[in-house]
């Protein structure tokens, strides 16, 4: 694959090195970029925490009063200190980390989210930008475009999230979705990087 983080020229699937078997026949890149890979800390990745911190607060607890009578049998708290912080840390860390591994791509089609992370491998997923697909443009900073309904929980929804250019690009999904997607965003978009 190649570096999704530099702008490319319109030009067809099989002139782009990388991108053979993946764009289809005519399929124009019309953006990429990558998310900003700042550690941040949010409700939902807090609401997911507080398990984890209520074991570890728990098994130093238990882990305390075991001491009183064998260090020995103490020690087997330690397994739900461990536990317990993996469940408290792993949503606040692994969506950033998940981040600095992924690079977006917009098409005149389709919205493209590759990521590359150790012992999972490259995934590449795709998201076709029909009329009746649900975008839905979050503001913030920097602000995120997401792709389809809410999923569950433990779901992430699908999308391109905290990008510096999010507002030209949502004007691109838009053109996208209503199939006005021309050759200029393209050259618009190689014109800002």
């Amino acid at each position: 694959m190649s570096d999704p983080s530099a702008s490319s020229a319109p030009a067809a699937a099989s002139t782009l090195p990388g991108w053979q078997g993946i764009l289809e026949a005519g399929e124009t890149i019309l953006w990429q970029g990558q998310p900003d890979r700042r550690f941040r800390v949010e409700f939902d990745s807090l609401r997911h925490s507080l398990p984890g911190l209520f074991m570890v607060a728990f098994a130093l607890f238990w882990m305390y009063q075991a001491a009183r009578g064998s260090g020995i049998f103490a020690l087997f708290g330690l397994i739900f200190v461990g536990v317990g912080l993996r469940q408290f840390l792993e949503p606040m860390i692994w969506p950033a980390y998940l981040r600095s591994r992924s690079w977006y791509t917009l098409t005149d089609r389709r919205a493209i989210v590759a990521t590359d992370v150790p012992f999972r491998g490259r995934r590449l997923t795709s998201y076709p930008l029909g009329s009746d697909t649900l975008v839905e443009f979050v503001d913030g900073d920097p602000a995120s475009i997401l792709f389809g309904p809410e999923g569950g929980a433990k779901q992430a929804r699908p999308g391109f999230y905290y990008i510096d250019d999010a507002r030209e690009v949502m004007p691109m999904i838009r053109r996208v979705q209503q199939g006005r997607a021309t050759a200029a965003d393209s050259a618009a978009n190689e014109a800002m990087a």
